[in-house]
C-alpha cells in the first residue's frame, strides 16, 4: 500500500492564530502564534530508528510569516487550536 498524505487545510496567504497548551510539570502554559501561512506540510515523526515507519508517521506543520518578518514552523497536534482570522481584524495580543 502506498501512503498518500492528507489534503492540505489552509491556503497560502491565510491569516491564522495557533494556540497550544503546553504542560510542564504541574504547570500549564498557553502559547499563541499569529501569522500568514507560507506553506503547510507534513514531517516525519521519529528518528532513523523507525526505519520505514517514517514514511507514514507524519506530523502536520504550518510555516507562518509573523507581522515582524519572523518565520516560524508550528507543529499541529490534536490539542492545537487553529483559528482563521478574517482580513481587517486584529487579535487582542497585537
Amino acid at each position: 500500500m502506498i501512503f498518500t498524505p492528507p489534503k492540505l487545510k489552509y491556503a497560502p496567504g491565510t491569516r491564522l492564530c495557533v494556540t497550544h497548551h503546553v504542560r510542564v510539570g504541574g504547570r500549564q502554559w498557553l502559547t499563541q502564534v499569529e501569522g500568514v501561512v507560507e506553506t503547510e506540510s507534513y514531517r516525519p515523526v521519529g528518528g532513523i530508528a523507525m526505519g520505514g515507519k517514517a514514511t507514514y508517521c507524519l506530523q502536520p506543520t504550518l510555516r507562518l510569516l509573523k507581522d515582524n518578518g519572523e518565520v516560524t514552523v508550528v507543529a499541529i497536534d490534536d490539542e492545537s487550536k487553529v483559528d482563521v482570522i478574517a482580513p481587517g481584524t486584529a487579535s487582542a495580543g497585537d
